[in-house]
């Protein structure tokens, strides 16, 4: 997805957690983060997280990849959508249909934080407890898929993009580093079809977000939109 508009400067990771974090605190009990692939979400959280916890502040973060769909599963039925120049498409269930996800679980936890109740999920890989503290002023939610998630006023949206060719070599050089085995060929074909998917499930989803920024190369980011104008202060 490509991203044209214009900005004043551009910000580290650092200077916009520290902005986000000075706005968020004691006014939003969640950050959500969502954004096309290889965007720096995960990047952003982190960096979050530090924000966070160099103020002495316990902090929630929860990775929606967590909750989508088994694999076998998603690849057993293929879902028939509507890109953006309103053609029929068919393909596997991606991260960027609602349907791959268990919304509901999410949704529980961010009910039981907000009526100050402590909750629980068990990741994938580790197949161990995570603990969910109410008490926590912030609870992190990063995913493609948390644009899916119902924005409440207890929530701050940040919504991240970069465009096509920046996604596709940060998938390859993820897939060099043993993420996956697929060949370079093969992700930017996966690549091309995501962006048609983002563009049409997602992106529209992103105007919820009360900021948007774009990645560049380096991985600084450009404001293209903020509602709040937390960045003119």
């Amino acid at each position: 997805m490509d991203v044209n508009k214009k900005t004043i400067k551009p910000y580290s990771g650092t200077q916009v957690a520290k902005k986000v974090i000075d706005f968020c605190l004691r006014k939003y009990k969640f950050i959500y983060l969502s954004g096309n692939g290889g965007s720096g979400k995960t990047t952003l959280s982190n960096e979050l997280v530090s924000e966070i916890k160099s103020r002495g502040l316990e902090v929630n973060c929860i990775d929606m990849d967590e909750f989508v769909l088994d694999t076998k599963m998603r690849k057993s039925g293929k879902k028939v959508w509507v890109d953006v120049n309103n053609n029929t498409r068919e393909s596997e269930y991606t991260t960027s249909f609602r349907e791959s996800y268990y919304l509901n679980a999410v949704e529980a936890i961010i009910y039981s934080i907000n009526k100050g109740k402590d909750s629980y999920f068990k990741t994938k890989k580790s197949n161990q407890f995570i603990e969910i503290k109410a008490q926590a002023p912030i609870t992190i939610i990063e995913g493609v898929g948390t644009a899916f998630l119902e924005k409440n006023i207890n929530a701050f949206g940040v919504f991240l993009t970069c465009n096509s060719e920046l996604e596709i070599r940060r998938r390859i050089n993820r897939s060099r580093d043993g993420e996956n085995n697929l060949s370079s060929e093969e992700v930017e074909k996966k690549c091309n079809e995501r962006n048609e998917q983002f563009e049409a499930m997602i992106l529209p989803e992103g105007r919820k977000f009360d900021l948007e920024l774009s990645s560049q190369e380096d991985y600084l980011l450009d404001i293209m939109r903020d509602n709040l104008s937390i960045f003119k202060s």
